[in-house]
């Protein structure tokens, strides 16, 4: 029988599995509940080196890394009293290009979720019009059948309603340069530009004076940076990517595949026929999807997967036959597609004339009554014209998720706790959806008085982001295989579906909804 305090604590501890910081039980309980007791940066903690001592610490300055500390900060929270490191290995400060017609090959499709978050930051209005683009609608339609559907935002709706785009495309550099920016007025979050991790450990640390016996074994990480400055922290947060750092000190495994892809980015000057680039396009090659992304009138972003051999071959060949094979790509049949690829050199220059071969095929299905009847159905995205120099580059494809999202004193947030293919554009908003409700809920345990670093609170994340990752990263998983087959009654089926949810409004309705 249970006959005190002290005796309750220990026989907590000994519930809670052995890698768990263990709890600590007030003198004094609240309200009839046993409070975890809070430990904040300024505990007074017995190190030899006197690192910095912070409550949040986070690794990694990309977008989701930055938006974290932003969020965490934001005035009016609770949690704007903590004080929070972010750690970047490279330049958070680059300046992101400015001249008209010049963008950044990565770019970002910001779903309406998305975009009331990084308003609630402050910082998508800082964001210039012109490097913020809105689509309202998105074509998807299939290379091997006849399948197409047309997503509308206005579909459905009474005349007059304010209509929200499907999705906003912006610059990666952009969104990352307004989020930097809004750090400066937010004084707790200490900044470590161009500051590589070198090794981050856990030492015990002991409380005040006055503290227990039990407050000695509070184990705060350690993060030693390459110039031997060091951060003490008591809550870590890995947001550096899919190699992850913070996930190996954790020992967190990540489970899932490669793809044997590649996404191949680039920016791209179209002829939008004076309709003014109002639209997304994507088509779904049985190699992956080729998507045109609109970045303003005159150009559009291009994510283009393709196998890993053939990857580094398009990026080679000079920009007239790239534009070339890309036009094919966007509107002529698979067969035909499937042949330029194979006549390129292992040096990536083209062995047939491709344009020549291109209008060849065109002239070729203008002949071809039922092929004429076939393509007068299919979407005609914009030409493209040129391929801006320098901008191509390819990255490889694949999928993870990490075991877990938590561990002792450490939170995963996007591509170090999840990476998915491009498809469907959802990896950015995932993450961004990990730092809010990570930063929803730290304010919520300040609120009660709760240890920010402690698994019982950080589960509270965990289970709010981990199954609908999944679902998410299983959805777009399963659509990539959906069409990677070329069996005509696969496609023919395939096909059907895609029609039938075309002409049923409410369900593209749904689907957008669920993708934003």
């Amino acid at each position: 029988m249970i006959q005190s305090r002290g005796q309750l604590a220990t026989c907590l501890q000994s519930l809670l599995a052995p890698r768990f910081t263990r709890i600590l039980v007030s003198n004094q309980p609240r309200r009839g509940r046993l409070v975890i007791r809070q430990y904040s940066a300024t505990t007074k903690l017995s190190t030899p080196a006197s690192p910095f001592v912070c409550d949040v610490c986070v690794v990694g300055g990309g977008i989701v890394g930055t938006a974290l500390a932003s969020a965490i900060a934001r005035p009016g929270r609770t949690s704007s009293a903590l004080k929070v490191a972010l750690i970047e290995a490279g330049d958070l400060y680059r300046k992101p290009a400015t001249e008209p017609g010049v963008y950044s090959n990565r770019v970002s499709s910001i779903t309406n979720t998305t975009f009331q978050f990084l308003e609630d930051l402050g910082v998508w209005d800082t964001i210039s019009s012109d490097r913020r683009r809105p689509y309202y609608t998105m074509k998807v339609w299939d290379a091997i059948g006849s399948g197409q559907i047309t997503f509308d935002a206005s579909e459905g709706l009474p005349a007059g309603i304010p209509v929200d785009p499907i999705a906003q495309i912006v610059e990666n550099t952009h969104l990352q340069a307004a989020l930097v920016n809004g750090l400066k007025e937010k004084t707790q979050v200490h900044v470590y530009n161009n500051a590589k991790v070198e090794r981050i450990s856990v030492e015990a640390q002991a409380g005040g004076g006055g503290e227990s016996k039990a407050s000695k074994a509070i184990q705060w990480p350690i993060v030693q940076l390459a110039d031997g400055r060091t951060i003490q922290t008591r809550l870590l947060v890995g947001a550096d990517g899919a190699n992850s750092s913070v996930r190996s000190y954790a020992g967190i495994d990540s489970i899932g595949w490669d793809y044997g892809q590649m996404g191949i980015v680039a920016t791209l000057a179209v002829d939008s026929h004076a309709s003014g680039n109002p639209s997304a396009w994507q088509r779904f090659l049985p190699t992956g999807p080729v998507a045109l992304l609109p970045l303003s009138d005159t150009h559009s972003s291009l994510v283009w997967t393709v196998s890993a051999k053939l990857a580094p071959l398009l990026c080679s060949l000079p920009s007239k036959d790239f534009t070339a094979l890309l036009n094919a790509a966007l509107t002529l049949p698979w067969k035909d597609v499937e042949f330029l690829c194979s006549q390129i050199s292992k040096e990536g220059v083209p062995l047939v004339d491709f344009d020549a071969e291109v209008s060849w095929s065109h002239e070729r299905l203008a002949t071809n009554q039922a092929a004429r009847v076939r393509r007068k159905a299919t979407f005609k995205p914009p030409g493209v014209l040129s391929v801006v120099e320098k901008t191509r580059a390819a990255f490889p494809l694949r999928l993870r998720n990490s075991e877990n999202y938590i561990g002792d004193r450490v939170a995963l947030i996007g591509d170090a706790a999840h990476t998915v293919h491009p498809l469907a554009g959802q990896g950015l908003n995932l993450g961004l959806a990990d730092a809010e409700l990570l930063a929803d809920v730290l304010a919520d345990a300040l609120d009660v008085g709760s240890d920010i670093g402690h698994p019982h609170v950080l589960q509270n994340y965990s289970r709010g982001r981990y199954l609908p990752n999944l679902v998410m990263m299983k959805s777009i998983d399963s659509i990539g295989k959906l069409f990677k087959t070329e069996n005509a009654l696969i496609a023919k089926v395939r096909s059907a579906g895609f029609n039938v949810v075309d002409a049923l409004g409410p369900l593209k309705r749904g689907i957008v909804g669920f993708a934003s």
